[in-house]
């Protein structure tokens, strides 16, 4: 009993002592990978549905990076940077006597303001929620080809508003180094209200 009561002040003392190396104020940037689910319309091909096909996109990995400031203990603003490369959509069906393959890639790149509010819990673990709203540029390539045929080819690109909102964590290593995990869901609006997907990203900060 009193080793687990020893172990248990150890952790204590560490936990308490870590809140110190959380910055009350200050400048930091961070940069880190993303893991993107989409949750995509699917009325987005509903052009190509009266010829056979009816794909599907799939996730996306990505880079992320942000400039920030925290205002108060509690309180943090900052700029984020995310791409998004090669969500996916390929299938090839049956077309009169030819395979016909259709196949699609959208790129997205976002920038945004967000605020992330820390509940005033001690320790070196800082989690938040987040909210942000900035722009979002998707360009969508798609190609239809079959055997005998010219491919035929498209490209869109568009920029619309967006708006993220989510739940994280900051585990800080000493003052000038944290590690960032973080979950959030992502939407495009106007022209881009298709674009929609979960992210969870993993990265380090670094604090001045």
């Amino acid at each position: 009993m009193k080793r687990l009561s020893i172990i248990g002040c150890i952790v204590a003392v560490f936990l308490l002592a870590g809140s110190a190396y959380a910055a009350d104020r200050g400048m930091y940037v961070g940069i880190g990978g993303t893991y993107a689910l989409e949750n995509f319309d699917s009325g987005e091909f509903d052009n190509v549905r009266p010829y056979g096909f009816d794909p599907s996109f799939d996730n996306s990995w990505g880079i992320n990076g942000k400039v920030g400031y925290k205002l108060h203990p509690v309180v943090s603003v900052e700029a984020v940077f995310e791409y998004l490369s090669g969500f996916n959509a390929s299938e090839t069906v049956n077309w009169g006597n030819n395979r016909a393959t259709f196949d699609a890639d959208l790129d997205v790149f976002t920038i945004m303001a967000a605020a992330k509010v820390f509940p005033p819990l001690p320790g070196i673990v800082k989690p938040y929620f987040v909210a942000g709203l900035g722009l979002m540029r998707a360009s969508f390539d798609t190609t239809v080809s079959a055997p005998g045929y010219l491919p035929t080819s498209t490209s869109t690109d568009e920029t619309d508003p967006c708006a993220k909102i989510g739940f994280g964590a900051d585990i800080y290593i000493n003052p000038t180094l944290s590690v960032n995990l973080e979950a959030a869901y992502t939407s495009g609006f106007g022209d881009l209200d298709t674009v929609r997907y979960f992210t969870i990203g993993a990265g380090l900060g670094f604090h001045f």
